[in-house]
This record gives structure tokens, C-alpha cells and sequence, in this order.
């Protein structure tokens, strides 16, 4: 062998190693593990959900509506410079009577070629009633702003309390369907093993198999549903491609604060209800929209104070300082009265005075509608507990049941057809089971929307 060629080659393809798997590291990142309990969870969606970002931005911009509204009502002062040349001066034509000349005009040119203005005027806003009602009306658009963005994250919280569960009743019905699955395989071995031995008819291998492939692909669905469960849980929380989640509560943490009489027997208050709170800010905009057509009947009143100086010059050198600025100084009020619009003002008011008795309407249809809702919960959640209850103890019989007639098959006590059977039974059970632990725990979150106070 040729050792001075083999050394180089060797450090050569070392050398390439270590840099091809220091680009396949830089190609495939670590991705970042989030351990979240749901309380976790939903403050970590309170700061990074994408909704709530732009709830939060329209807080700030309610507040900056405010101070832009609050400054009209502040002195204001505009400055304007003005330069004109005037490459042809303007002609005035004078009655011939002053040259001496009746029936005649004469022409004559005024002004100067040159000319430059420099002019500041401070106006102060004295009083205007619709000043004053769209300052408090903006001030009242800010709350509402505030309080929206309450119940968007209450929809949120609720939003990440709803996906993270149902994520964690499908990884435990995924935990069961797994466990079935060990048992099932292990039944078409057997199964082989004694159609191989001559004790029992192929038909019993065939359906053993069937099941195993049933339950595989019950399995594959199950594991889809719960992909896009995981996939929807990080977009409501707000993690990107490179951060992973994991779920550190469990089905028994939540299904431990199930409190079905505290729940049923807690009392309704539809005025501390976080839609009837967002409703009444609502109806106080109407009636300020209400107030502010009113005060078009009102004057508005307005002072100012301006100053101006002016250089006039036909040869330019308006930068001279030893040349004349011409000074101006203007102290005024200024008042406006309405005093006919053809009707334009009473029909705005009348518009805006039904929209007012509109919000009476709407008043009395969400408490209505609230009564309802909240009937409605109870009798939901009421009725999925009970449900739950059931789907427990049918879960566990339907288990026992299918584990005792698996023993009798491989004793040859029964038939393939009654495990068959059992089989489906107990699968039929788990599904019902998992869907009611959900349910409950889903209808605990509506319920407990609607009586929570705000």
C-alpha cells in the first residue's frame, strides 16, 4: 500500500465527513419542546395568539383615537410662506376722469415684481358641542375596545382549553386502541399456531385477521384526527414550525373539577355577562351617536391670533436686511351658528334617536336569549355528566366482558363469531367512552363561560 497517498485521502475524508455533517445539523435544527399545562398554555396564547395581537393593537389604536380627538380641542398653530413672482404685473384700468380724460380708462400696474409671505396663526377651539360629545364618545370607544379584547381573550382561553382536551381524550383512546391492538396481534398468532395445529377452521384465522386490520385502521384514523388536533393546538397558542408542544396535564386532572351540583345551582347574572357588558357599551355609543347629531343646533366658537410680515421687491433680495418687511398682526373670534339646513339636521336626529330605541329592543332580546343559552348549558352538561356516568361503567363492563370471552375462545368455549362480537362491543364502548369524557368537559367550558362574571 501506498502510505503517502493513503494519509492524505484519510484526513481528506475526514475533513469532508465533518463538514457534510455539520451542514445536514445546519439543515435539520433542533426543534424547541414547550411543556405546557393548559393554565400555561393559555398565557402563553394571551401574548402570542395571532387574534389577540390584533385585538390588542385596536386597544392602542382606540387610545391614540382619543389623544387625536382630545388635541382638536388644543391650540393649533400653522405657518405659511408664500413667494410669487410675478413675471407679468396685473393691470388695473383707472377712469380717464383722474388724467383729465372722461370716457377713457388708463392703464396702470400695481404691486411689484418680487413679493414673499411669512404668516403663523394660533387658533383655540372656545366651544363646540360636538367637540365635547366626540371627545367623551371617543373615550367611550376606547372601553368597548378594552372590553372586546376581554372576551377575545375569554374566546381564546376557552378555544385552548377545548383543543388541548380533546387532544388528550384522543392520545388516551389512542393509549387503549394501542393496548387492544398488542392483545389482537397477539390472537391471529394464536389463532395460526392452532389452525396450523388442526384445532380450529381457517375461517377463525381469517376473522382474527380482519379484526387486526380493522382496528389498524382505526388506529390511522385516530392518529390523523389527532395530528390535526396537535397541529390546530399550536396555532391557537401561537408556536411556530420550530417549536414543539407537550401536554403536561392529564383526562383526570380535569375530569377531577367536574363539579355538576356547584355547576347547576350557581346562579345567572345576565348584567355581569361578558356579551350583556360588551351590549350595554355598545348602547351607551348609540346614545352618544344620539347627543352628537343633537349638538349640530349648537354655535361653535373660536379664537385666533395671526401674524404675517410681507416683502415686496422688483429687484430680488428679499434676504436683504437692510431692506423693509411689511408687518401684519390680526387678533379675531369667530363664531358659526346653524340656522337652516333644509331639514338635514332633524332627519340625522331622528335617525339616530330610533337607533336608540332599537338598542331597547336588542336590550330585552340578549337577556331573553341569555336565560336561554344558559337553560340550554345546564341541561347540556347536566345530561352529558349523566351520559358520561354511564359511558364509564359501560366501558368497564364491555371490557370485562370481551376479556372474559377471549379466555373461553383460547379454551375453545366459544366461537370466533362470539368474540367477534365482543370485540366490536368493547371498540363500540371505548369510542362512546372517549366521546363522553369530551363532551362533559366540553359543555363544563361553555357552561362556565356563561355564569362566569366579568
Amino acid at each position: 500500500m501506498n502510505y503517502r497517498l493513503f494519509f492524505p485521502l484519510l484526513i481528506f475524508y475526514l475533513f469532508t465527513a465533518t463538514i457534510s455533517m455539520a451542514q445536514k445539523a445546519v439543515a435539520t435544527p433542533q426543534k424547541e419542546v414547550m411543556r405546557f399545562s393548559l393554565e400555561q398554555a393559555q398565557a402563553f396564547a394571551y401574548e402570542n395568539n395571532y387574534d389577540l395581537k390584533n385585538s390588542t393593537t385596536d386597544v392602542e389604536i382606540a387610545r391614540k383615537m382619543v389623544k387625536q380627538n382630545t388635541s382638536i380641542g388644543l391650540p393649533q398653530i400653522n405657518a405659511n410662506v408664500d413667494y410669487a413672482n410675478y413675471l407679468v404685473i396685473p393691470t388695473t384700468l383707472l377712469p380717464g376722469e383722474i388724467m383729465q380724460k372722461p370716457g377713457t380708462f388708463i392703464p396702470v400696474q400695481f404691486g411689484t415684481e418680487y413679493n414673499a409671505t411669512l404668516k403663523a396663526t394660533l387658533s383655540q377651539l372656545i366651544y363646540s358641542g360636538q367637540y365635547l360629545v366626540g371627545l367623551q364618545t371617543a373615550k367611550a370607544f376606547l372601553e368597548t375596545s378594552k372590553q372586546k379584547n376581554v372576551r377575545d381573550k375569554v374566546d381564546v382561553r376557552d378555544q385552548v382549553a377545548d383543543t388541548y382536551i380533546r387532544l388528550l381524550v384522543v392520545d388516551e383512546g389512542i393509549k387503549i386502541l394501542d393496548s387492544t391492538y398488542v392483545v389482537v396481534s397477539k390472537l391471529v398468532d394464536e389463532a395460526r399456531k392452532s389452525y396450523e395445529a388442526g384445532l380450529i377452521e381457517d375461517i377463525e384465522v381469517d376473522q382474527a385477521d380482519l379484526n387486526k386490520s380493522n382496528l389498524e385502521a382505526t388506529i390511522t384514523y385516530t392518529r390523523n384526527l389527532r395530528n390535526l388536533g396537535y397541529a390546530s393546538l399550536k396555532f391557537l397558542v401561537g408556536l411556530k414550525d420550530n417549536q414543539e408542544l407537550e401536554q403536561t396535564d392529564n383526562v383526570d386532572f380535569f375530569l377531577a373539577q367536574v363539579n355538576h351540583d356547584a355547576l347547576i345551582n350557581q346562579p345567572f347574572d345576565y348584567n355581569s355577562n361578558l356579551d350583556y357588558v360588551l351590549l350595554k357599551k355598545a348602547d351607551y355609543l348609540t346614545l352618544m351617536q344620539y347627543k352628537l347629531a343633537k349638538t349640530a343646533y349648537q354655535p361653535t366658537l373660536s379664537g385666533f391670533l395671526s401674524g404675517s410680515t410681507m416683502a415686496q421687491r422688483n429687484v430680488w433680495n428679499l434676504f436683504k436686511t437692510s431692506e423693509v418687511w411689511y408687518p401684519t398682526v390680526i387678533f379675531g373670534v369667530s363664531l358659526q351658528v346653524p340656522i337652516w339646513s333644509s331639514g338635514s339636521r332633524k332627519y340625522s336626529v331622528d335617525q339616530a334617536r330610533l337607533n336608540v330605541a332599537k338598542t331597547k329592543v336588542t336590550d330585552e332580546k340578549i337577556r331573553v336569549g341569555l336565560e336561554l343559552q344558559v337553560a340550554t348549558a345546564k341541561t347540556d352538561f347536566s345530561n352529558a355528566y349523566a351520559i358520561y356516568q354511564n359511558k364509564v361503567k359501560g366501558f368497564q363492563t364491555a371490557l370485562k366482558i370481551y376479556e372474559k370471552t377471549m379466555k373461553k375462545y383460547k379454551q375453545g368455549m366459544v366461537g370466533s363469531t362470539d368474540l367477534n362480537q365482543r370485540y366490536n362491543q368493547f371498540l363500540l364502548a371505548n369510542s362512546d367512552y372517549m366521546q363522553s369524557i369530551y363532551t362533559v368537559l366540553s359543555n363544563k367550558i361553555k357552561l362556565s363561560k356563561l355564569l362566569e362574571k366579568f
